[in-house]
């Protein structure tokens, strides 16, 4: 059951219900899945229908639509389209998402990009359980060492965040190849963490290494679009940022950016634990970087010949006082 996103008395948080209901997916049976796609495919739609009337376009029964809305967190369909209402309605006050054309010129297909991402990463908080943050923190703070892992689309997301620790005084290591992945991953400890980050939480290699770092003994903490699958049967503690609908071009950078966001804000944390540590490297930073950016060029200075001018002024004047 997907309970995250809601509070104590069943208000969505801040952070979208439709990214909680498609990081959701893979854990509803086949026939309540029908229902949230339709959820998700169809909003405006079903916040006026009945619960037969959602039950038959999803091809399945009134019964299954409650049962559905309460793997999702609710207390049943009624509960569900009041919240489902709520979200339609604070999606219409911010407009509709952009949408690329290939006639669009490429400064419209900036603003367009820009636009969007503004306006889906919020969605991506839905499933986010932020009682697992401390926790988390707590545990990438006092690591021994710190594993990241991340292949394909995620690697990037795994250099920025192994950068980000380092320059806090929180040594991480984030390998590229997928073997010594694996290695550094059998080579852990008790006292180590491994962050696993994958958008589809079944990434083959990432698994591997994650596998790895649980038999070693280590903690896995696992970053990831969805609440059910392989990572998070894995991972010790999963944190899970939705997968926002990205209406430009390939969907995978929506993702990778509320793996970014969420990454920043837990080496916030942790470095702010960290303020007076003598490891920090921030001071250092500009010094490295102006080791590592190439100065301009000198212009060189010509002599300045000498003004014999001046010389016969003043003995112009010597002569006359």
């Amino acid at each position: 059951m997907v309970t995250s996103f809601t509070g104590p008395a069943g208000a969505v948080r801040p952070g979208g219900l439709f990214a909680a209901i498609r990081a959701a997916l893979p854990s509803l049976v086949p026939s309540e899945q029908r229902v949230a796609e339709v959820c998700l495919a169809r909003p405006g739609e079903v916040v006026e229908w009945s619960a037969a009337q959602l039950a038959e376009a999803a091809g399945t029964s009134a019964a299954t639509v409650v049962r559905a809305c309460q793997s999702l967190g609710f207390r049943g369909f009624q509960h569900f389209r009041v919240e489902l209402a709520r979200e339609v309605g604070a999606a219409a006050l911010h407009g509709e998402l952009g949408r690329a054309g290939a006639a669009d010129p490429v400064e419209q297909l900036v603003d367009t990009v820009f636009e969007a991402a503004a306006k889906v990463l919020a969605d991506a908080l839905g499933p986010l359980d932020r009682a697992r943050l401390t926790p988390a923190v707590d545990l990438l703070d006092s690591a021994g060492r710190l594993l990241i892992v991340g292949n394909g689309g995620s690697a990037p997301v795994a250099q920025d965040a192994a950068l980000r620790f380092l320059i806090i005084g929180r040594p991480a290591e984030a390998p590229g190849d997928s073997i010594i992945q694996e290695i550094a991953a059998r080579l852990l400890a008790p006292t180590d963490v491994c962050l696993v980050i994958t958008s589809s939480g079944a990434n083959e290699p990432t698994l591997r290494a994650a596998e790895a770092a649980r038999t070693a003994g280590a903690t896995v903490i696992g970053i990831t679009s969805y609440t059910s699958g392989p990572l998070a049967e894995i991972a010790d503690i999963t944190l899970v940022v939705g997968k926002p609908d990205w209406p430009v071009g390939t969907d995978t950078i929506a993702s990778r950016l509320a793996s970014l966001l969420l990454l920043n804000a837990l080496q916030l944390a942790v470095g702010l634990r960290r303020e007076n540590d003598p490891r920090r490297v921030s001071s250092l930073v500009p010094d490295i970087l102006g080791h590592a950016v190439r100065a301009e060029p000198v212009e060189p200075v010509e002599p300045v010949e000498a003004d014999h001018g001046d010389h016969d002024d003043h003995g112009d004047r010597a002569r006359r006082r």
